[in-house]
């Protein structure tokens, strides 16, 4: 049996053109399909054999369905080649009908050479291709299809009671009168009808459900989209908010509050693990003096200028923040003392060559003083802080510029 996916024709960029990418795939379905009827067609042939083999059927009547097998199985390379080539619309359509109908011509062959009205027992395979052709093609198409088999299962029955067709009888005793022939073709025919009808409703029922499905899953798709987008526009928004209350505004290092709960943090850490802790207190000089001569914007240029170079300065496990004003900390996890001298020694000389221009014609240089000491263990944390902050008012007062420590 064909695969009639092609009778659902979705429409392209031109309404009776068929997108490349849909024709491809309708290809696809027609291929699977005709392996599909290639098997059925064996599958009857070997019923065949067998029943010759059993001498139920006579050489003539297996000679006929072998033929009917084979032209089954040869229709498929050009109805496929032929497929894959068209791409219009309405082409599409009646190729698929022509496929529809050489299949049945197939069928119906061997139908009629195993009896023809003795083989009624064989057109539900009608019946199946009704049914099949129901599910993926337009509500119409059932209803041509049990005509055509309606028309051709008739050819048959009053072909041979004519005598237009030789006399296929497998059962020689088998010779019904014609009105027992004309009920048994009414009967099927009403069958193939009821058939069609009943897969002409029950697609229609399954399409509209599809439909409806489809368009729900659209609707669920964009809902979806939309909520994941309010859902980043939250996490971005959480995520920014939590920068803003712990990251200063002008230097974009830590601000002073989350100091406090990073030195919590190291301190315990210190503390249970017995690694060394370092922290450093810098104050620019004379801050206040360059402020009230050249004014706050152009101290603000120093106070973030000093933030870049304490970035630079520092590894990816240190903390910097500025602790208020002109005044800035440092934490350096798992460092000594000795080795934070270094580091402090480092930002103080970069800090110093930074050349300022706050006034035409006029360059400054600023300068910091350092304090810096390792943390005692179990020391209370506003005594580590206040040991540091002394140690720095220790190097202002010794001619400021300089890294002051208790070593």
């Amino acid at each position: 049996m064909s695969n009639r996916g092609s009778h659902e024709i979705k429409r392209g960029h031109s309404r009776n053109e068929l997108p490349t990418n849909y024709v491809e795939m309708l290809y696809r379905q027609h291929f699977q399909g005709a392996l599909v009827r290639s098997g059925a067609s064996v599958v009857m042939w070997v019923f065949a054999l067998v029943s010759y083999l059993e001498n139920t059927i006579k050489i003539n009547h297996f000679t006929g369905v072998t033929l009917s097998v084979l032209y089954l199985i040869l229709i498929n390379p050009p109805t496929l080649l032929l497929l894959k080539h068209i791409t219009h619309v309405g082409l599409y359509k009646y190729s698929s009908l022509l496929i529809n109908f050489l299949e049945i011509f197939g069928y119906t062959a061997i139908i009629y050479f195993l009896g023809g009205i003795e083989a009624t027992y064989l057109t539900p395979i009608y019946a199946a291709l009704i049914t099949y052709v129901g599910v993926v093609a337009p509500r119409s198409f059932p209803f041509i299809i049990a005509f055509l088999c309606s028309a051709a299962f008739s050819f048959v029955v009053v072909g041979e009671y004519l005598g237009l067709l030789p006399h296929q009888s497998v059962d020689p005793f088998f010779n019904p009168p014609w009105l027992t022939r004309l009920m048994n073709l009414s009967v099927v025919i009403g069958l193939l009808l009821v058939v069609a009808f009943i897969s002409s409703l029950t697609s229609g029922i399954l399409k509209k459900n599809r439909n409806r499905l489809r368009e729900q899953n659209v609707e669920l798709i964009e809902k979806t989209t939309l909520l994941e987008e309010v859902e980043k526009t939250l996490r971005d928004s959480e995520k920014r908010y939590r920068e803003l209350s712990m990251v200063d505004d002008l230097t974009q290092l830590y601000n002073s509050r989350h100091f406090y709960f990073q030195l919590k943090i190291e301190l315990d850490r210190s503390n249970r693990y017995g690694q060394a802790l370092t922290l450093l207190l810098l104050d620019l000089d004379n801050f206040k003096a360059f402020n009230d001569a050249y004014g706050h914007i152009e101290g603000d240029q120093v106070l973030w200028r000093l933030g870049q170079v304490v970035k630079r300065c520092l590894r990816e496990t240190d903390f910097a923040f500025r602790y208020g004003g002109e005044e800035f900390t440092i934490l350096l996890p798992m460092t000594t003392g000795v080795d934070s001298a270094v580091i402090a020694e480092r930002i103080r000389t970069e800090f110093k060559k930074e050349t300022f221009s706050p006034a035409p014609g006029q360059d400054v240089h600023v300068t910091v003083s350092i304090g810096l000491a390792q943390y005692k263990p179990q020391e209370d944390m506003k005594t580590f802080v206040h040991r540091v902050d002394q140690l720095m008012y220790q190097g202002k007062k010794n001619g400021k510029d300089r890294v002051c420590s208790e070593s």
